[in-house]
């Protein structure tokens, strides 16, 4: 047997039953004879070193042959499961076959009987119907008997699925050291093969305590492999039983992690409505970010999808209220997250709070996700308002302490949506303003997966160059308005903007900014619908990059303060993009 291939639920061809029962027996005689080998071969020779190197080697190969010695036993056990499971499933499958025959003939019966009631010229026609929908009732009472039939034979196969899974698992636990036994080298030894494989360690959550989820921090491909191995009845009552639990594991797809934490607030919003409850100063902003968060949900679920015309997938992706001392914390993914081919997060800046911020940012990610659907050349995009991280005001944004306590958490919750896919999609991070510091701050730190990074209206990544974020060469953007004063702060790493940075600076003028002067305003313009920014933007998420429209990069004076005399784009005349 491969030792990389799991049991994420026994087969269902009984043929591949007893292939691997076969395999499960030559791998337990192999396990005995590698033991003998490292035992004798191996560990013999170098009894006669000397040395803490020495020691430690041979502490090593004990405790590998004992690892590989003690799985052989359960082997075996194992062939006799999967035997024992073929054994039910053929069962199964000849009373279903019954079944299915009597099915057919009751059927063809009843249909014989119900032409002749209708054909009869001799009953009036009224009086026909009235036998035909009686006869009609009496075959679905017993056709209703045949499923019941059928489906008792799948519940009792599903017991049996579920028992060899939960023997297999067991097998697998016991072949793991007891906590208990961890003292000392040997053990520690055996203690780290284990861990280093994700299969035992999702076999030692099963055999847990049930309905005991993972504890947050899990690795996310154990909890993914842990979560598979479960049947669909035990992952419905652990969603509903553990939702703030399951809401927070990193691994599981977004769907289950949406439904369980929509779970919790409701109930968290039933619980605080309650009229014989009186609300805190802290429990009426938990409220008012819970009826904030539950208002964009619902307002995005009354749209249509452009080419489906079915509601809006919405994915409530992280939800934790009280959060950052009351701000709360949140993300809303606009599009199936699970099957997107393309998985924008939008990140905001200075003032974002779950209150105030909230649908601002969630229409911006509703319209790049419709925009980039309408670009992306029949590919999807879902994109996520990550309103993730506490950002900070004006009176607390000298330092980069929010960024680097957000980089963090953006970091994780990025990687989190790749683990649960089989297939890794196309990952955008989009930075707005402060939100740019904190995306640039998670890419240098972390190892994410990005596939490209996107800075807009950015006062510094906190990088002096692209190379110090993990992103693929050339797939660092930069939009900056030459009306925007954020754009010229330099007050994080290298202003973006300059050619010294490395970053690809793209067209991001509005029609509609000051004529002369810098101007606030335009640094809350980069989303607007049909605009240089929003257009270059979805041509990133989509991967289209040929089509961005690249902008002179702006001026570096040793002398002067960076402002629209060093920047190129400040005499271009803005366009209307098409379509």
């Amino acid at each position: 047997m491969d030792a990389a291939e799991p049991f994420p639920y026994p087969p269902d061809d009984p043929v591949r039953l007893h292939e691997l029962a076969i395999r499960c027996r030559r791998c337990a005689s192999r396990c005995a004879e590698v033991a003998d080998d490292l035992s004798g071969h191996v560990a013999r020779p170098a009894a006669a070193w000397r040395g803490p190197a020495a020691s430690a080697f041979r502490a090593e190969v004990r405790a590998t042959a004992r690892l590989v010695r003690r799985a052989a036993g359960p082997l075996r056990e194992a062939s006799v499961v999967l035997e024992g499971f073929r054994s039910a499933l053929l069962r199964a499958r000849t009373a279903i076959d019954r079944v299915r025959a009597g099915y057919d003939d009751e059927l063809a019966r009843q249909r014989r009987e119900l032409a002749l009631v209708s054909a009869d010229a001799t009953v009036p026609a009224q009086l026909r119907r009235l036998r035909s929908d009686e006869l009609r009732w009496s075959h679905q009472h017993e056709l209703g008997a045949y499923h019941r039939r059928y489906a008792t034979i799948i519940d009792a196969l599903r017991v049996d699925a579920c028992a060899a899974r939960r023997a297999l698992g067991s097998l697998a636990w016991s072949v793991v050291p007891a906590d208990g036994q961890r003292s000392g080298s040997p053990a520690d030894s055996e203690a780290r093969l284990v861990d280093s494989l994700p299969l035992l360690q999702a076999q030692r959550l099963l055999v847990a305590p049930a309905g005991r989820p993972p504890i947050r921090g899990t690795p996310a491909g154990v909890v993914r492999l842990w979560w598979s191995l479960l049947s669909v009845d035990e992952q419905e009552r652990l969603a509903v039983a553990s939702a703030a639990a399951v809401g927070n594991l990193d691994g599981l797809p977004a769907h289950v992690r949406s439904r369980a934490n929509e779970l919790v607030l409701d109930r968290l919003v039933a619980s605080l409505r309650r009229p014989d409850r009186a609300l805190d100063a802290a429990e009426r902003r938990t409220l008012d970010n819970c009826l904030s968060v539950r208002r964009e949900i619902d307002l995005l679920r009354r749209s249509r999808d452009l080419r489906t015309r079915a509601d809006a997938v919405v994915q409530l992706l992280v939800f934790d209220p009280g959060a950052f001392h009351g701000e709360g914390r949140a993300a809303i993914a606009v599009g199936d997250v699970d099957t997107a081919d393309h998985v924008a997060f939008l990140v905001p800046g200075l003032h974002s709070t779950m209150r105030e911020s909230l649908p601002a940012l969630v229409g911006n990610a509703a319209l790049l996700s419709r925009e980039a659907d309408r670009a992306g050349a029949g590919s999807v995009t879902a994109a996520v308002a990550w309103m993730g991280y506490d950002a900070p005001s004006l009176f607390n944004v000298a330092g980069d302490g929010a960024a680097e306590a957000g980089a963090d958490l953006l970091a994780a919750d990025v990687m989190a949506v790749q683990s649960a896919r089989d297939v890794a999609p196309h990952v955008t991070v989009i930075g707005h303003s402060y939100g740019s510091t904190t995306a640039g701050t998670a890419l240098r730190d972390h190892v994410t997966g990005v596939d490209d990074a996107v800075l807009v209206g950015s006062p510094g990544p906190n990088v002096e160059h692209v190379s110090a974020l993990h992103v693929p060469a050339g797939h660092v953007f930069v939009g900056a308005s030459s009306r925007d004063p954020v754009s010229y702060l330099d007050r994080f790493g290298l202003d973006p903007t300059h050619e010294a940075f490395g970053a690809v600076r793209f067209r991001a003028e509005d029609v509609t900014r000051n004529s002369w002067r810098v101007d606030v305003d335009d640094h809350s313009k980069y989303f607007e619908p049909k605009t240089e920014s929003l257009s270059n933007i979805v041509r990133i998420v989509v991967g289209s990059y040929a089509e961005v429209e690249v902008a002179a990069y702006r001026e570096e004076w040793p002398i002067l303060p960076d402002g629209i005399n060093t920047d190129p784009e400040a005499d271009r005349e803005p366009t209307v993009p098409a379509g």
